[in-house]
């Protein structure tokens, strides 16, 4: 190499390695006070797209374990509501035991349906009351989609007609397919006098009233069978058409004669309800789209729950008791469903639990495979700062004396 004082080849060179190690040493820095490998694009480009990707997993877990809480809150109120029907449902129960009985006066009936009057009312109030930070749980605005109720059953009557103690054997909705029309009410049949026949033997008839629950009043629906000349109604079906029922209802008796003029027979009838759809309660319990879990939760009013139009004082010559017993059966199947609603919102709880403890496994796992592409090896950088910290003092030093060689040319001019 020859002598040169225009460029100063040897400085040049301890300069550009002081820079590189300067760069590295700073790097380095930044790993060490940040503690991440990757701080910006440049330092891993495969590396931060895929940290990034499994942060926005943890992320999301993260916000989904707060969700399937929140959820979890938002059913434990609904719980605790349905819990406080549940113990309302029971007490009409009581109070309806003992209106069944015919030592209760018709002055405590009255007194025992006040009461129950006012329960029915704070079945509704929760009903329409209950709600989680604004959004109505038991008021079925939520209840999700509700297959249509075909009442195609057979129920058995809670009354005997006279007879050699014949029973009605039990009454179906004929044909129900899927028609608006609704029996919402009970049936009342009634053995009537027609008249009489020349030989003195009374002629018999069943009588058909319906009691209308939306307007509280009775309807007559007409002679169902029997007529001039008849005594005795054969044992068969027969169909009485309600109104606002265009399906009609089949009837079953056994053999009716003249020795049960007078008697009642009081036939529940199942209500057709129309498929319904409502929004469900969406949760999102996970990270990504479509991690949901869906609860709909029916309406647990008065009317959803078939308890409307209790009447314990109502009865007949020969049952004065018949509306208390009806209570009774009523208030049983306003429990079933109310149960069986409160064991589907319990299996939901317990999924979501599930939910989160598998939230809280997959966050904590994929929490570990983001810091082992991210975060910094603290020791192995550590060693690699102080490699790079004497590099740098050394090319400091060496850049100094870089620096002086061209001098010795002066020298040669001496």
């Amino acid at each position: 190499m020859s002598l040169s004082i225009a460029n100063n080849l040897l400085a040049n060179t301890a300069n550009l390695n002081l820079q590189k190690n300067q760069e590295s040493l700073s790097t380095s820095v930044n790993r060490l006070s940040s503690g991440l490998r990757i701080n910006n694009a440049a330092d891993d480009p495969s590396g931060l797209a895929i940290s990034e990707a499994l942060q926005a997993q943890v992320n999301g877990f993260q916000q989904a374990i707060g969700n399937v809480q929140n959820a979890n809150d938002a059913a434990q109120v609904a719980e605790g509501a349905l819990q406080t029907t549940t113990d309302i449902l029971q007490r009409i129960r009581s109070l309806a035991v003992e209106a069944a009985n015919d030592t209760s006066s018709p002055t405590d009936k009255q007194n025992l349906q006040t009461e129950v009057s006012q329960l029915i009312q704070e079945v509704n109030t929760i009903s329409g009351n209950t709600n989680f930070n604004g959004q109505q749980l038991l008021d079925g605005s939520h209840a999700g989609f509700q297959p249509a109720t075909l009442a195609s059953d057979t129920i058995t009557a809670n009354g005997y007609l006279n007879a050699g103690g014949q029973l009605v054997q039990g009454v179906t909705i004929a044909n129900p397919g899927s028609a608006a029309g609704v029996v919402d009410s009970t049936i009342e049949l009634q053995v009537v006098t027609l008249g009489t026949s020349t030989n003195g033997q009374a002629l018999v008839g069943l009588q058909a009233t319906e009691f209308d629950s939306a307007t509280n009043t009775v309807i007559n629906l007409g002679i169902v069978a029997g007529g001039a000349g008849t005594t005795t109604i054969a044992a068969g079906a027969y169909t009485v058409v309600a109104p606002g029922n265009d399906t009609g209802v089949t009837i079953n008796y056994g053999t009716v004669n003249s020795a049960d003029v007078g008697t009642t027979s009081f036939i529940k009838l199942t209500q057709f309800v129309a498929a319904t759809s409502a929004p469900n309660f969406n949760f999102q319990s996970g990270a990504n789209e479509g991690d949901v879990v869906q609860l709909g939760i029916q309406a647990t009013n008065a009317a959803t729950l078939r308890i409307a139009n209790i009447n314990l004082v109502s009865g007949s010559t020969t049952n004065p008791s018949i509306g208390a017993e009806d209570a009774i059966g009523q208030v049983d199947h306003a429990l079933d469903s109310l149960l069986s609603q409160r064991a589907a919102l319990g299996a939901v709880i317990v999924r979501l639990n599930e939910d989160a403890n598998n939230d809280q496994i997959t966050q904590t796992n994929l929490q570990a495979s983001e810091s082992s592409i991210r975060d910094v090896n603290v020791g192995q950088e550590t060693t690699n700062f102080t490699r790079l910290q004497v590099l740098v003092q050394v090319g400091t030093a060496v850049l100094a004396q870089a620096n002086t060689i061209p001098q010795s040319v002066l020298t040669l001019l001496r």
